[in-house]
């Protein structure tokens, strides 16, 4: 979310004056970024996405807004507009505070939002990069372990109350996957949010398939009357994305405007009713019918 706010305001190419606010002091993983620097807002965001330096927040933060509050109220209104109802923040890094919590449907839009973004997604997929924050050319590697085996993102994460965090973006397979990994144990190599996003990521690819519904030319409705009936076919194979592991029904939802819609799942797809040349006559006298009418009272 800082890197987005701060993409509102800035583009790649543009510079800025590192500020960090009022008694900062640096906490978690930092880059120790110095004050009064020239930084790019590439190298900013490398440092903030790609490093994962708490220190390059409160400075996109102060960049951004002059001050911290502001900030995280930008923060907090661009999470309203993405829907995320379960989320508050109060810092721009992440660091476990009171009162400042999100859940994993609310990470789920947020990543969503962020991958539309080229420019993150260009960033995350760096193995490394170069900065110069400390007066010479230094080589900073991706907190993320998983590059060269295809999640060529997104953020990793680790604080107490989390635990081992890691959003994963994985386009492999003719899909994209996104993994969200929260709360794994922290374990002597810090490596567990890895293991379980690849165990999140082999469940998606067995689990989750194209499934044919409906093949071309099979028989999907009947035309009726009383001396024929003709059976329509399928004109195209209806294939959908589904959980192969549950056993769905097709069911026959609606008829308006000349059509049919089936129902798999949560998939639609609806079937012309054709016309036909099918027809019966009806002959009769009107004058006969009535006096039979007539009759009768």
């Amino acid at each position: 979310m800082t890197a987005i706010v701060l993409l509102d305001k800035y583009s790649l190419n543009e510079y800025i004056t590192t500020e960090f606010p009022p008694n900062y002091e640096y906490e978690g993983k930092v880059a120790y970024i110095p004050e009064n620097i020239e930084l790019s807002i590439e190298n900013l965001l490398e440092l903030l996405l790609i490093y994962s330096a708490n220190d390059a927040a409160y400075i996109s933060a102060i960049a951004v807004s002059e001050n911290v509050d502001d900030f995280i109220y930008l923060m907090n209104n661009k999470a309203k507009a993405f829907g995320m109802n379960d989320t508050n923040f109060l810092n721009p890094d992440g660091m476990d505070e009171e009162n400042h919590y999100t859940t994993l449907n609310d990470l789920l839009k947020l990543t969503i939002k962020a991958v539309e973004k080229n420019e993150i997604v260009a960033l995350v997929s760096k193995a490394k990069f170069v900065a110069n924050i400390t007066g010479k050319e230094q080589i900073y590697n991706s907190t993320n372990l998983l590059l060269e085996e295809g999640f060529i993102g997104l953020k990793t994460g680790w604080t107490d109350k989390a635990g081992l965090t890691f959003i994963g973006l994985n386009q492999n397979a003719n899909r994209e996957i996104l993994t969200i990994v929260n709360k794994s144990k922290v374990d002597e190599k810090k490596y567990t949010h890895f293991s379980d996003t690849k165990l999140l990521y082999k469940s998606s690819i067995e689990t989750y398939k194209d499934y044919k519904i409906i093949n071309k030319n099979q028989n999907i409705y009947i035309l009726r009357n009383s001396t024929s009936a003709n059976e329509v076919k399928s004109k195209i194979d209806w294939i959908a994305f589904v959980n192969i592991s549950k056993i769905y029904k097709i069911k026959l939802t609606e008829y308006y405007d000349n059509k049919i819609i089936f129902t798999y799942s949560k998939y639609n797809q609806s079937f012309k009713i054709l016309d036909t040349n099918n027809k019966i006559k009806w002959n009769f006298n009107p004058l006969k019918l009535f006096k039979i009418n007539a009759n009768q009272y």
